[in-house]
């Protein structure tokens, strides 16, 4: 049986499991009881969601200062004016009541916002609140990630009576996705810090959670009765940290957890779909997981090296055997699948990029390396060997990574693994201090945002942090021309200009893709109901309305 048809069969069995397990739980009863522990305690209703959160990850819980924090917590305890549905693909209005309205010359945007409002301490919230924020991001180009503000782009942002108007240098139709990416921050507290370092230790927002308590155990949120929109009918919102995907998928299995945000020994999928009383909710997203290669390093300079470590990844085995088919196919042209006919399906499944072995072999061969005795490739005296980096207590990557690197050998090039936390993953990637780094790119949903992480404009010489996502220090002026005129083009002419960019991108191979990663979330329905699936299920609009049976 060839590789792809037992990748199939094995997707059909869990697509069957997950249909199985929806009839079995309308007619049987023989769940399995969670603790009663992990649904109430001093009578106030708790719902349990397990991940696994280094210490690292909540030393700052500042939602503009991306440090390799847990971020996922943010959006139960900040709002943005709109949130991007993953699932559907699609924005929803929080902050604001609807999705706002563009000027005939299409360069000022106008939001209406909610009334009622009011931050966890008691403060109403204001106007201001948002035109703080995004000062913040003008006046802190780090914060900036996404690079709003910009010639080409935001050129101001003002209030006008009860609305806020973002005033363009030039059309930019992506604005509002963008904006979904901003957390709304409190002016009577950030203007008292420096934005740009402030580490947030007791976190005021607007949402539906209000923060009370961090130990080693648990982030421990409340509900906010004081919410103008939904309050969450769930007392408490107790988010469990947990060592390890292991433990906390054997706690799943238990009941001891309700649900993760996507955290899951992934080989134990078709066991906890055995059970009725667990589900799995998958969808595309804005995450491309990839081995970043340094454009800028000796060695990693030359797109036959690039090129050879491209081919040398089983892409089809990592979703397979890492990822238990509960990921998406990479592009290796970067654009995911989430942005529907934007992405060229053409070059997923290339066999121009596609796992080879022996193309990676002649492409070094033919650019004049050539094997020394230890079987490993160098050119003027250099071994291709590079250190390679990847996060620490991490099982799925680092058998993955394991993977990755024994390709490499059996091409004939060196790695010393290096494994390091998240939050320095983050730091390496931004500084430029790294060769290979496995990790994902998470970018705002709107495909000029994502392609845009190849733009000159967004990287640094090594020693700097980039400006924007271009871990890779990729330049290329095609790529830079491409986009620019995609930037304010209409969707016919951007899907033209972005087939060329993609095709550029697999080409020159500035990382080797590993998979897409939207959603593989688990949650079970046998102690709580209500669950919104048409948004993640994890999400704080669906975890506002979860209540128990």
């Amino acid at each position: 049986m060839t590789k792809k048809k037992k990748q199939n069969k094995f997707f059909l069995l869990i697509i069957l499991t997950l249909v199985i397990s929806l009839i079995v739980g309308c007619t049987s009863n023989q769940t399995t009881s969670p603790d009663n522990n992990s649904s109430s305690s001093n009578g106030k209703t708790q719902f349990h969601l397990g991940e696994t959160i280094n210490p690292e990850q909540v030393s700052n819980f500042n939602p503009l200062l991306a440090t390799g924090n847990w971020e996922n917590l943010f959006e139960y305890i900040y709002e943005p004016l709109f949130y991007f549905n993953q699932v559907k693909g699609e924005l929803i209005s929080v902050l604001a009541t609807d999705l706002g309205t563009w000027s005939e010359d299409q360069k000022s945007f106008t939001v209406s916002i909610q009334e009622g409002v009011k931050w966890h301490d008691g403060t109403d919230f204001t106007l201001e609140d948002i035109l703080f924020t995004f000062n913040a991001l003008k006046e802190n180009k780090a914060l900036d990630r996404y690079q709003i503000w910009g010639d080409k782009r935001l050129a101001e942002v003002v209030i006008e009576g009860n609305k806020v108007v973002f005033k363009l240098n030039d059309k930019f139709p992506s604005l509002p996705f963008y904006l979904s990416t901003v957390d709304i921050v409190p002016k009577h507290i950030f203007e008292k810090e420096d934005p740009g370092t402030f580490l947030n230790k007791q976190p005021i927002g607007t949402g539906p959670f209000t923060f009370k308590s961090v130990n080693e155990s648990a982030i421990i949120l409340e509900k906010n009765a004081d919410h103008y929109s939904t309050v969450p009918k769930i007392d408490e919102l107790v988010i469990q940290r947990y060592n390890n995907a292991s433990t906390l998928t054997l706690a799943l299995e238990k009941g001891e957890v309700q649900a993760s945000t996507g955290t899951i020994a992934m080989p134990s999928i078709p066991k906890l779909l055995e059970n009725s009383a667990n589900k799995m909710q998958v969808y595309p997203g804005l995450s491309v997981y990839s081995v970043l290669m340094n454009n800028d390093k000796p060695g990693l300079e030359d797109i036959a090296v690039r090129k050879a470590i491209q081919l040398a990844i089983d892409r089809k085995t990592l979703i397979e055997k890492g990822e238990m088919d509960a990921v998406f196919p990479a592009n290796p042209g970067f654009l995911p699948k989430v942005f529907g006919d934007m992405a060229d399906d053409a070059l997923f499944d290339s066999p121009d990029y596609s796992y080879n072995l022996n193309e990676a072999t002649k492409i070094l061969e033919e650019a004049g390396y050539k094997k020394n005795s230890d079987g490993i490739f160098e050119k003027n005296g250099k071994e291709l060997s590079f250190v390679y980096n990847m996060a620490s207590n991490a099982p799925a990557q680092n058998k993955e990574g394991t993977m990755i690197t024994q390709w490499l050998q059996e091409v004939g090039i060196k790695t010393t693994v290096k494994l390091v936390t998240w939050p320095e993953l983050t730091k390496l990637a931004m500084s430029g201090d790294y060769e290979l780094l496995q990790n994902g790119i998470t970018f705002p949903p709107d495909p000029q945002a994502a392609l845009e992480v190849f733009h000159s404009s967004m990287t640094a010489p090594i020693g700097e942090n980039t400006t924007g996502l271009n871990y890779m220090r990729f330049k290329d002026v095609d790529v830079d021309k491409w986009l620019d005129e995609a930037f304010v083009a209409d969707p016919e002419k951007r899907k033209e200009l972005y087939d060329k960019v993609q095709k550029r991108i697999a080409d020159l191979a500035p990382m080797a893709v590993m998979y897409n990663v939207g959603g593989h979330v688990p949650y079970r329905v046998d102690t709580f109901t209500n669950y919104r699936e048409d948004v993640p299920v994890f999400s704080a609009l669906s975890l506002s309305q979860v209540e128990l049976k």
